[in-house]
């Protein structure tokens, strides 16, 4: 019971940004992490590729396929 439990809330906490479809999006969500300069870089990078690669604090996930917004 107690690892659905755990297993619930990391999918409930992790759902947020995996949501994000948009290179806007995930700025935003980037500067609400306190990013900075990275989200800029990114942001940037994304209106190019269409992709967001998270940081490491946060994973490192690559985001493809994204619009570029």
């Amino acid at each position: 019971m107690r690892f659905v439990l755990l297993l619930t809330t990391a999918v409930i906490l992790n759902a947020a940004p995996a949501l994000a479809s948009s290179c806007s999006s995930w700025k935003s969500t980037c500067v609400s992490r306190g990013g900075g300069s990275y989200c800029e870089a990114q942001f940037s990078k994304c209106l190019k590729t269409g992709s967001w690669t998270e940081g490491a604090k946060f994973g490192g996930a690559t985001h493809s396929g994204l619009t570029k917004k």
